[in-house]
């Protein structure tokens, strides 16, 4: 079969797709393969193709069918095995543990002392079995259109339960294996680097010896994301293959044998891809280092398509799940298209540096389908950044990194200078990306639908299939460049308008985006309160609104520009992600309420606006604007003082066919003075206050008559909201009651006049 693994591999992923939940669009594409093996006429390829396909269609049925859980969900103490190391930020401990009946389920426990937290830092550790109460509970799906799927990834990884832990009983050590005993001398080697390596240097150390990147900060890490190099910051193929290039050579230096050398990397390779944390990237390249030394060994080498095309295969085998992960598909197609464009593009650049810059231009132009899909935009300058960066990381940072942390354990006076000068090189690379880094680097492209995401697939398959024609990189990429210019267009210039209630959680957050490209607003960007706490209980990760929540879902649209924010007044809940928000997107106005910036959380706020030159404007009821989408006109406060809720600005708007008034925190004593104002009615009414007892009162509805309520609040809030009394009020008045902690984000997507009301949640 040698030459032709590569269509029993595709027809292995066409027979999955039958079974998974994969898209019918892809599915089609997937068995295009077939056309192209019965043109072969070769009957030996036709049989063993039927039989793969067959034989996938029943592995990934059977597996898809078997995903189910054995727990009781009323079962609270349990045994758990932890098969990784956990992570401890602040006062949680998290980690992917088996039970005894060898399911997996994700444990969260709270740590309760300083003492305990130190305690488990010591002696926690893979290997261990542990004894833990707590109650189970199911994973969350999205809450918002677009976002991640925590439910859906944690299915497809087998897992059904979340374990929120409440005692932790005691822990014991179990008899080590080999896969064990690699696993924590992972762990400790991790340890090494954080005592003895700066805290600038140990994220980057950490990452390129043992594969472990989550130690980077966001700010860090976000920085080689823009800059298309973020796989720099794990062990990827291009590693694998170059240490064992290296290994190699030096056993065949100090006088060894080739075959012994090839044998001595069978073994070694395994214990590498433990080592440094066993992500697709890294079992995809040493798996294929392992096939190929292999077929020499038999004297039938197999080519680099074939061991990649077996290893593709290898992995559906042992998962076909494996499909769903980012790792697994920007790997696979990476390498997939260098492959290729080794045999029939890249001998046509003669110069180290063309072909270099084609290597890393065929990476990007075949990964931009996977990144549309995942992250919603890809980095216009990766082809630069890529060809500075990757020899770079490859011959000097990663080399260096190794030698230093081998110094440690020979002679620690060697090690302080290699580190220093670890240092300097890691310090000149930020320093380096953040000069190049400049405004509109990034491209946002939205989350694409179906038919976008299949012409951004044939696009790009049709750029390689130009430039081996040879044909120019500007003619070859024509129809790329014009499918996504389309794209923006149709984002830009949709005649689609919408007004989302994003979930925010205990909060709100409003998004109105007009057809036409008349005006994208943001009433209010969510955020959370913080509570006072002891510094040992704080976590480097937090869970921020604007940062994963709002950016996301709004890049996940195409947006890239707010043209009016409004701030209602000064709460956390309401205004917490706005610098966020300020920092990542453009913000063309923001609109506040008179002395509102007395609170400190405005006034940081109002920093970061004046740092990025956005004009501000301080409003009260009276102030309006219009266009040929919708009127708009703000009918509270009264008075240039700031008292809280009742200052709130409220903001009137008639768009997509309705009347709507958007509220903010407004109680019952602002209520009166609008009514005391204003004589109008209203379709949709954004409850005040979260549905709090201090606000809609009878008078209000009464005097408004809305036909629908919204209602933005947290699941299981710990206020309470909104108030049964509140919900009564609305029923008895016949409205239609939406609410985002019951049904997520809630959108009104219009065309003209007419449109309708959708939940991400039913």
């Amino acid at each position: 079969m040698r030459g032709y693994w590569v269509f029993l591999a595709i027809v292995a992923l066409s027979g999955c797709s039958i079974s998974l939940d994969i898209h019918w669009g892809l599915v089609i594409l997937f068995h295009l393969i077939w056309i192209r093996i019965i043109f072969f006429k070769k009957r030996y390829l036709i049989y063993s193709s039927i039989i793969v396909y067959v034989l996938f269609i029943l592995i990934s049925f059977w597996m898809y069918e078997h995903r189910s859980t054995v727990l009781n969900p009323s079962q609270t103490t349990f045994t758990v095995f932890f098969n990784e190391t956990p992570q401890i930020d602040g006062n949680q401990l998290k980690s992917i543990v088996k039970t005894k009946q060898n399911e997996k389920i994700v444990l969260k426990y709270k740590i309760q002392t300083k003492e305990e937290k130190e305690r488990l830092k010591n002696t926690i550790k893979n290997g261990q079995y542990c004894t833990i109460t707590g109650e189970l509970i199911q994973p969350e799906p999205n809450r918002n259109e677009n976002l991640f799927n925590y439910k859906q990834y944690l299915f497809r990884n087998n897992i059904h339960w979340i374990l929120n832990g409440s005692t932790l009983i005691g822990c014991k050590d179990t008899n080590k294996n080999i896969i064990t005993k690699i696993k924590q001398l992972r762990e400790q080697g991790m340890k090494n680097i954080d005592h003895s390596f700066s805290k600038e240097t140990a994220p980057y150390a950490k990452a390129l010896i043992f594969g472990d990147s989550s130690s980077f900060n966001d700010e860090i890490y976000s920085l080689y994301q823009r800059l298309g190099i973020v796989h720099l910051l794990a062990i990827s193929g291009l590693h694998v293959s170059i240490i064992t290039a290296a290994i190699f050579y030096f056993l065949i230096r100090i006088g060894f044998s080739r075959e012994f050398a090839s044998y001595a990397l069978l073994a070694l390779l395994p214990i590498y891809t433990l080592l440094t944390g066993a992500n697709p990237p890294v079992v995809r390249a040493a798996s294929m280092s392992m096939l190929v030394i292999i077929s020499m060994q038999k004297k039938s080498p197999f080519s680099s398509l074939d061991a990649l095309s077996i290893s593709f295969i290898l992995f559906l085998v042992k998962d076909p799940f494996i499909l769903f992960n980012i790792g697994f598909q920007l790997s696979f197609t990476v390498c997939f298209s260098i492959i290729l464009a080794s045999k029939s593009i890249l001998p046509m650049y003669k110069h180290y540096l063309t072909k270099s810059m084609m290597v890393s231009f065929v990476s990007q132009v075949a990964a931009i389908p996977i990144l549309a899909v995942h992250f919603f935009e890809f980095s216009i300058i990766s082809v630069i950044s890529n060809v500075m960066y990757v020899p770079f990381y490859t011959f000097i940072v990663l080399p260096l990194l190794i030698i230093t942390y081998i110094s440690a354990f020979i002679y620690f006076p060697i090690f302080t200078i290699f580190e220093k000068v670890s240092g300097w090189m890691i310090f000149l690379s930020e320093k380096i990306g953040q000069l190049i880094d400049v405004k509109g680097s990034v491209l946002i492209i939205g989350k694409p639908g179906i038919i976008v995401l299949l012409l951004l697939i044939v696009t790009s398959q049709w750029m390689f299939f130009m430039l081996e024609k040879g044909y120019s990189v500007v003619k070859s990429l024509v129809p790329l460049v014009f499918v996504i210019t389309l794209i923006k267009t149709c984002q830009i210039y949709s005649p689609i308008g919408e007004v989302t209630f994003i979930d925010v959680g205990q909060g709100d957050s409003i998004l109105i985006r007009l057809p036409f490209h008349r005006g994208t607003y943001l009433i209010d960007t969510g955020g959370q309160m913080d509570f006072q706490q002891d510094e040992w209980k704080n976590r480097t990760k937090k869970f921020e609104i604007g940062k994963d929540i709002i950016i996301p879902l709004l890049k996940s649209k195409g947006i890239t520009t707010i043209d009016k924010m409004v701030l209602t007044h000064s709460d956390a809940d309401h205004i917490g992600a706005a610098k966020e928000i300020i920092e990542n997107l453009s913000v063309k106005q923001i609109f506040l309420s008179p002395d509102s910036w007395e609170k400190p959380l405005m006034n940081n706020t109002l920093d970061a606006a004046k740092k990025h030159h956005i004009p501000i404007k301080v409003v009260k009821a009276g102030a309006k604007w219009s266009n040929a989408s919708g009127v708009f006109q703000f009918v509270s406060p009264f008075d240039d003082s700031y008292e809280g809720n009742n200052d709130s600005l409220v903001l009137y708007a008639q768009v997509g066919g309705k009347r709507w008034l958007f509220t903010g925190d407004l109680e019952e004593q602002g209520e009166m003075e609008l009514l005391n104002n204003y004589k109008f009615e209203i379709d949709v009414l954004k409850v005040g206050h979260h549905g709090s007892i201090s606000s809609t009162s009878e008078a209000f509805i009464n005097a408004l008559k809305p036909k629908f309520a919204i209602i933005s609040a947290g699941k299981n809030n710990r206020y309470g909201h909104p108030r049964p009394e509140v919900l009564a009020l609305l029923a008895n008045h016949h409205i239609q009651i939406f609410r985002t902690d019951q049904q997520g984000a809630i959108q009104y997507k219009f065309y003209q006049n007419k449109g309708t009301f959708h939940t991400v949640l039913p």
